[in-house]
């Protein structure tokens, strides 16, 4: 552990709290009692207090981690960062903090699927073509997991839906 300040040897750990953010600091000794920080471990200085400095050292940076949230490796936005700006970096931060955002997702939309709307000028089947899109889904699900019988319904559903005549807009156009 080296001296944040002048580089030589550290013996004091020093952390504290400005505006909420945690500031660690490693000090020697000399830099410490200008500071007005006391009380070194020098004397007792030997493997077993280096061994606990250093054990001291990785939970405090576990616990500084902790306290920042998972880290966006995109764009290294954390995810406190985005609790307090309410904006993301990038695209990868919707993978980084899907645990995170799925739960808020939900809670604002109601749902973490997206729909959509149906345009106005769309043409008038485009549930039928919505629910051919879903049954063959379900019908590849069906056959992955080996239910024949049910991909068998499914198949049938939609050969029932696709021959039935679409409707036209009124540009002409189906």
């Amino acid at each position: 552990m080296i001296c944040d300040e002048c580089g030589r040897p550290a013996t004091v750990r020093f952390v504290e709290m400005v505006d909420g953010e945690m500031r660690l600091m490693r000090l020697c000794d000399e830099c410490a009692s200008a500071r007005g920080i006391g009380l070194s471990l020098a004397p007792l200085a030997g493997p077993l207090v280096s061994m606990l400095m250093g054990l001291l050292e990785e939970v405090g940076a576990e616990e500084a981690a902790e306290l920042q949230g998972p880290v966006c490796p995109g764009c290294g936005l954390s995810y406190k960062d985005f609790r307090r700006t309410g904006k993301l970096g990038c695209a990868d931060c919707y993978t980084s903090f899907e645990n995170e955002l799925r739960p808020l997702i939900r809670r604002i939309h109601g749902s973490t699927r997206h729909t959509g709307g149906i345009p106005s000028k769309a043409p008038e089947d485009v549930e039928s073509i919505r629910e051919v899109r879903r049954l063959k889904l379900e019908l590849e699900k069906a056959v992955r997991h080996e239910e024949y019988e049910r991909a068998a319904e499914f198949r049938d559903r939609i050969r029932s839906l696709e021959s039935t005549p679409r409707k036209e807009d009124g540009d002409g156009n189906v």
